[in-house]
């Protein structure tokens, strides 16, 4: 028995050496499609393989919980779409286009893999479809509610049972109950967090062990820690500058943020500054300490970090090009190391492994 497991073991981890390659997906909206880049994990770099063509404008993207599977925002014309990734070949095949709403400006499939939950900028709703186990999308919605104007994100509890709609415009984050046996959301009693005039929060992500929410402001260019009490309702415990304190007050926004694998540490995207923000996670407290501020390429709309940890690859919206960081994984600080192009207008970074 021993030998047999530990020829599957040896088996898997052969076949995933030899065939998966993880790459990096690029949408650039102005060219309708993806750019697809191998990454050498050895060394960072990026190599172009190829375009693969969109219906229509890609926007935000993000992958199924078995990694199978990525869903593509297709902005202009109000539709969700999803390919199944073939991982040996970086290559996509079309399985589902569903109609949404206007501008889909962020999507996540919740953690049983049933459901992919949509934030809507422009008409400030959210959307719960259904996603069969081949990753094809259902056209018809298991939910769909208004919420506020320029709906950005969509967070939830590990447990499954509460997600967060963060509104840059009312200053909001909208607090919901989740059942994913039927895919509906019900506002939480009290549901509504209102965070002080010209913050904006954007983007959420949640702690991969504890209690613990962070974000950002949009406009404020902060950097912001939440407790998740145990009704769900969150707790803002923690605001911290993401562009130094010389950076004149009002000026430029953040963009995307995203945590470590590890939950050790969390990265902000400072537009106008040009700047990526490394803060550390005490892991015992929850609370932030910066690292240090990294100069990137002109507007940094996203970025991303690579499956080993080891890259961070941070898109220049105004430059066409991606900026090549190495990341230590103990300090988190970012190191340069290069730059290359993608084409007009990089608008979302996926990384696929």
């Amino acid at each position: 028995m021993f030998n047999r497991i530990l020829f599957c073991i040896l088996a898997v981890l052969y076949s995933s050496s030899l065939f998966a390659k993880p790459f990096l997906l690029v949408s650039l909206p102005d060219e309708q499609h993806l750019a697809i880049f191998e990454i050498n994990t050895r060394t960072g770099e990026l190599t172009h393989v190829r375009d693969h063509k969109t219906e229509s404008d890609p926007g935000p993207m993000s992958v199924s919980q078995d990694g199978n599977t990525l869903f593509v925002s297709l902005r202009n014309a109000g539709e969700l779409a999803s390919y199944a990734i073939d991982h040996a070949t970086s290559s996509l095949k079309h399985l589902s286009t569903i109609k949404a709403d206007r501008d889909p400006a962020y999507h996540w499939q919740d953690h049983s893999g049933k459901w992919l939950i949509t934030a809507y900028y422009h008409t400030g709703r959210v959307s719960v479809h259904a996603v069969d186990n081949m990753g094809v999308l259902k056209q018809e919605a298991a939910f769909f509610g208004e919420t506020a104007l320029n709906a950005h994100g969509v967070a939830a509890t590990n447990d499954n049972r509460f997600v967060y709609i963060p509104h840059t415009g009312p200053n909001l984050i909208v607090q919901f109950g989740f059942d994913d046996s039927t895919g509906q959301l019900t506002v939480l009693e009290n549901g509504s967090l209102v965070s002080p005039e010209s913050t904006g929060p954007r983007h959420l992500a949640t702690h991969p062990k504890k209690p613990w929410l962070y974000g950002d402001y949009e406009q404020g260019n902060k950097a912001v820690f939440y407790e998740i009490k145990p009704n769900g309702l969150l707790i803002t415990k923690q605001i911290l500058s993401s562009v130094p304190e010389e950076w004149p007050a009002g000026k430029g926004a953040t963009a995307r943020m995203t945590l470590s694998a590890d939950g050790r540490f969390m990265y902000v995207a400072n537009r106008g500054h040009n700047s990526i923000a490394t803060f550390k996670i005490h892991q015992r407290w929850g609370t932030l300490s910066l690292v240090g501020i990294y100069e990137t390429e002109p507007n940094p709309r996203s970025f991303v970090i690579s499956p080993c940890g080891k890259w961070l690859y941070a898109g220049g919206q105004d430059s066409g090009t991606i900026a090549i960081f190495s990341r230590n994984r103990r300090t988190g600080v970012l190191s340069r190391k290069g730059t290359v192009g993608t084409g007009k207008r990089p608008w979302w970074l996926q990384v696929i492994e």
